[in-house]
């Protein structure tokens, strides 16, 4: 098949004539991103597009039903290793379009450097790359380690033997998970700045179990699967309870209209065209003793343990709690992201096993950083041409916790069931929500302020 442009372009990079041996021409290179601008004005692709172009990837088509399910069936399974595994291009990349980069995002770095350089390994050295390519190639775990050394390359004269560590990257902290595309910027910048230290067998052990865990692949993917959030037999009984609950929240609206915005929530792409019947809605649920009951089991395994570990401890706050559901005929949202900064992290719990045809939540890997939000600000079009997003299916009880700033769309429901997804999401305890624009949120008013994560462990 016909590779994307953006591949195309990276391909083109490889082969750019060099000045002095070592730096990509820069005319051939705007030649190169003109060609592409005007390839992508022609095709004049819209967010809107973004699933129709995507039909033999993702099933959205009647006859790629087949083929969507054994995309998401293959997803599912990298899901389930949780891998998060990464390997670099080995570009060289202009020195104008680093500086760029430094001037935007280096201040921010470096105001953490001191901080973080007091707890690195004293016995590390700094090695720097004035421009061109590394010469290396590195697995991205956390702390990234050198798999290969390139015979006469930068990193072999720079003394970089295969197996050591990458502890520090341009004063950021490669002990900690950083989203791909973040990764991908950071390494596109000269000059490169990075530190190296050779590490036990048993210590890199550690750090990739560490590697492993849930919490890990939502920090750098945005997010992660976690199967058996809760039982078959308790989604069961929560769905029969939404069933009721919306009974009741209908009569006392229809007594009461003024109780509506209470107990529902605006949902994007309610209707399916102009006109059309409500087919996607958004119901806020109560903690009554069959909901806290269900919270208990979902949020004293697993489940919790990466809200703990993301949402900064026991203390943050139940934020949202409520059901969204997709009947037949629901349209596929736009995509979008729920918050602009690290500040929620969110759950889906299927209550019912999600086939292709339902729609699953379409997440688009990596994008949960301002890198990726700005790209896709600036011309969304484009950006969607560069992405290759992902469907994970669920089965009743599994859950997909996600980084609220990473990207993703609710899929159409081209099925004759109905699919419902329990959502609830936790604050990190410090944010000020009023101050990001998150304050107004999907919860109950009697529930704002008064659960924390605590009270469910």
């Amino acid at each position: 098949p016909r590779l994307p442009p953006y591949t195309r372009a990276l391909r083109k990079r490889r082969s750019l004539p060099a000045r002095g041996g070592t730096e990509p021409d820069v005319a051939t290179m705007a030649q190169c991103r003109q060609k592409i601008m005007h390839w992508a004005a022609r095709r004049s692709c819209s967010i809107r597009s973004f699933a129709s172009r995507s039909a033999p990837r993702f099933g959205q088509g009647t006859d790629d039903v087949i083929m969507g399910e054994r995309a998401a069936k293959r997803t599912n399974k990298m899901l389930d290793k949780i891998g998060g595994m990464y390997v670099s291009k080995n570009l060289g990349y202009s020195k104008k379009y680093a500086e760029s980069y430094d001037r935007i995002f280096d201040k921010q770095k470096e105001e953490t450097a001191d901080e973080t350089d007091s707890t690195l390994d004293p016995h590390a050295r700094e090695v720097e790359f004035a421009q061109g390519p590394l010469g290396l190639e590195i697995q991205w775990t956390v702390p990234p380690v050198v798999t290969a050394v390139i015979p006469g390359g930068a990193g072999q004269a720079a003394g970089i033997q295969q197996g050591e560590t990458l502890l520090q990257m341009n004063s950021q902290d490669l002990r900690v998970p950083v989203p791909e595309l973040e990764l991908d910027h950071l390494i596109q910048q000269r000059p490169l700045r990075l530190r190296v230290t050779s590490e036990s067998d048993s210590s890199r052990e550690a750090e990739e179990t560490e590697s492993q865990s849930p919490a890990h692949t939502v920090r750098r993917l945005g997010y992660a699967k976690i199967p058996g959030a809760l039982s078959e037999k308790v989604a069961a009984e929560v769905l029969d309870f939404i069933r009721d609950e919306r009974r009741r929240c209908m009569a006392a609206i229809q007594s009461k209209p003024a109780l509506a915005a209470d107990l529902f929530s605006d949902v994007q792409t309610p209707r399916a065209r102009e006109g059309a019947p409500m087919t996607r809605w958004d119901m806020r649920l109560p903690v009554d003793p069959t909901m806290y009951n269900a919270l208990r089991d979902m949020l004293g395994s697993s489940l919790g343990d990466c809200f703990e570990d993301l949402a900064g401890g026991v203390s943050a706050e139940l934020w949202e709690l409520g059901v969204v559901v997709s009947e037949p005929g629901a349209a596929m949202q736009p995509v979008h992201f729920d918050a602009p900064e690290k500040c929620l992290f969110t759950a889906f719990i299927a209550l019912q096993d999600i086939t292709y045809e339902m729609g699953p939540t379409h997440f688009l890997p990596g994008t949960n950083t301002g890198v990726a939000h700005a790209a896709f600000e600036a011309d969304p079009s484009a950006f969607l041409e560069g992405v290759r997003p992902s469907a994970p299916l669920l089965s009743a009880g599994d859950a997909i916790i996600y980084d609220s700033r990473v990207l993703h769309c609710g899929g159409g429901n081209e099925s004759d069931r109905t699919r419902a997804l329990i959502y609830l999401t936790f604050r990190l305890p410090d944010v000020d929500a009023k101050q990001l624009g998150i304050d107004q949120h999907s919860i109950r008013a009697a529930l704002k302020g008064r659960f924390r994560l605590r009270h469910f462990r």
